[in-house]
């Protein structure tokens, strides 16, 4: 059951966190957020403590506001918000094609809700990744009060090494003003220049539609923030994985 009471509520604000400590994490976590949250290498340093004191926080909330399963549903006229939850939930396994006694992994598992809902109704034995102790410990015993210990649990991440090998050449290059390349060149400063010269004549003599001048413009802001976004290391403009499709039962 998910939290329903203010005194259950109460008593889960701060997570794993100490009841005399949850002040000063607030404060280090709205810190953060603002201009005074340090440069940008402590910022990068502190990202797990961040985002392990966000969940720490933020969990009960969710529990009391929302319930077990923190996602969204598509919802029908007349239908709860639990109820669109578990639909979309069944939905889920239906999709995934999943039958008794297979296992599951659950990535993002928050505490539980969606595996232990999907773990029931398909039968199956579903294993929660997370990264967040309290998120876990809230969940192991969500599972304890279902009934379905012996078929869901969690596992804690452990961060190793990105194995994933990066280009030797960035892959925002091209959109890089501040280099030169002939293979580019519409993209280099020069480049745009020329398009933006280009496209505003075009405009003005009644060839290219109005606003297409406007239309360049935004889509050089656009390049400028993939750029900085690649810069600080936090877009990623490709995600690739590759898996092999289970074997037929012999």
């Amino acid at each position: 059951m998910s939290k329903s009471g203010a005194l259950d509520l109460a008593s889960g604000v701060g997570g794993k966190i100490k009841k005399e400590d949850v002040q000063s994490a607030v404060d280090q976590y709205e810190k953060y957020h603002v201009c005074y949250g340090g440069d940008e290498e402590t910022r990068k340093a502190n990202y797990s403590d961040m985002v392990n004191k966000y969940y720490d926080l933020a969990t009960s909330f969710y529990e009391f506001g929302w319930g077990e399963s923190f996602h969204f549903a598509p919802r029908w006229k007349g239908e709860s918000l639990r109820e669109s939850i578990k639909r979309h939930e069944h939905f889920l396994a239906l999709q995934m094609g999943l039958k008794p006694g297979m296992k599951v992994l659950d990535v993002g598992c928050g505490i539980g809700g969606p595996l232990r809902e999907i773990a029931r109704f398909s039968s199956t034995s579903i294993t929660g990744l997370n990264n967040n102790e309290y998120q876990i410990s809230r969940g192991t015993e969500l599972n304890r009060i279902a009934g379905v210990s012996e078929s869901c649990d969690f596992v804690k991440v452990v961060w190793e090494k990105d194995l994933a090998v990066d280009s030797p050449v960035s892959w925002y290059l091209p959109l890089d003003t501040s280099k030169f390349s002939i293979t580019s060149f519409r993209l280099t400063a020069f480049g745009r220049f020329i398009t933006r010269t280009m496209v505003k004549t075009l405009e003005f003599v009644g060839i290219a539609p109005a606003g297409s001048n406007r239309v360049s413009s935004f889509l050089e802001k656009a390049a400028e923030g993939l750029v900085e976004g690649g810069r600080k290391e936090i877009f990623t403009p490709m995600y690739f994985f590759l898996v092999r499709k289970p074997l037929a039962d012999s």
